[in-house]
């Protein structure tokens, strides 16, 4: 092997501890053309991109997300989240949007198949804009983000060791499937 050669292998294993040091998740197997050698070059997958079913949100995330729902939610989606057709609990508010005039599920298979193929972000920012009723946008960042990891959880998706972020660039790398 010529000293270049050695020199792009070295700097493809720079690559890879610069790349792992940054977070990125680090595989080999790449093929990298050195003159007339192949060298399995290290490359970093997107690390981002992931499904709820991959583990979004942490146990005692949703724990918290339990708390905000039995005082915001409970009232109108029910126990299990579930929905309803339901009545306003604070008298003159209105249910309706978009001329839907019931609590729909926020858990469950109607739901995942509602926003199946659409990013965490969207439904963070449907919640944010629309919930809770009479209060939309009253909760901060991190109370709708443990908020969803509750409705994840009752969608019985599974929970992983990193809490669901409140970024909404990071949420819109999350896709929601059934």
């Amino acid at each position: 092997m010529r000293f270049t050669h050695v020199i792009a292998a070295a700097l493809v294993g720079v690559a890879a501890v610069a790349w792992h040091d940054a977070g990125a998740d680090v595989r080999v197997g790449a093929d990298l053309k050195v003159g007339p050698y192949t060298v399995y070059a290290a490359y970093a997958q997107d690390p981002a991109r992931r499904s709820v079913k991959s583990g979004v949100y942490t146990p005692e995330q949703a724990k918290r997300g339990r708390d905000h729902y039995r005082t915001r939610c409970v009232l109108c989606h029910l126990d299990n989240g579930q929905g309803q057709h339901a009545t306003p609990a604070i008298p003159g508010e209105s249910l309706e949007r978009e001329g839907d005039a019931e609590a729909p599920p926020v858990a469950g298979d109607e739901f995942l198949k509602k926003w199946s193929g659409q990013t965490v972000r969207a439904l963070y920012d449907r919640l944010a804009a629309t919930m809770p009723v009479g209060a939309a946008g009253s909760m901060s960042p991190q109370e709708y983000a443990d908020l969803l990891a509750h409705l994840f959880e009752l969608s019985k998706l599974p929970a992983g060791r990193q809490e669901l972020p409140a970024a909404r660039d990071q949420l819109d790398l999350i896709t929601i499937e059934r």
